[in-house]
């Protein structure tokens, strides 16, 4: 695939695309007219990009991510969790809804309980890295 299609496809930019190529996130050959041709599987790579920068990380991370290699139990889990982060977004954003027109004795006592499962997600976050 070239460049375009690819963007046309994604929805990522041009420019990004070739950003990405150039951090070493995308593989490609060259066509006997010197394009950039692209796998197939170059969409679903753009794809986990994407989440994985959602995720605030930096290009060396994912770079690290995507050519580890993948492998149906990696991908399987990346997905999972990736999934799983989205609907806690999701979450967060109607309980922040909610939390707006709280009382304020509500908004300190959620305050106080969100501070001690910090503890646990702290925990976790050190597991992954």
């Amino acid at each position: 695939m070239k460049i375009g299609e690819i963007a046309k496809q994604s929805g990522v930019s041009v420019r990004t695309i070739d950003y990405y190529t150039t951090a070493g996130l995308l593989a490609f050959e060259r066509s006997e007219a010197n394009y950039r041709l692209y796998p197939p599987n170059v969409l679903h790579t753009l794809e986990r990009i994407q989440a994985l920068k959602k995720q605030r990380m930096s290009i060396a991370e994912i770079r690290e991510i995507i050519c580890a290699g993948d492998t149906p139990e990696t991908d399987e889990l990346i997905d999972e969790v990736i999934n799983e982060f989205d609907q806690l977004q999701q979450k967060i954003v109607r309980l922040e809804k909610q939390l707006k027109d709280a009382p304020y004795y509500a908004k300190t006592q959620t305050g106080k309980a969100l501070e001690r499962k910090m503890a646990a997600i702290t925990a976790l976050l050190v597991l992954l890295q």
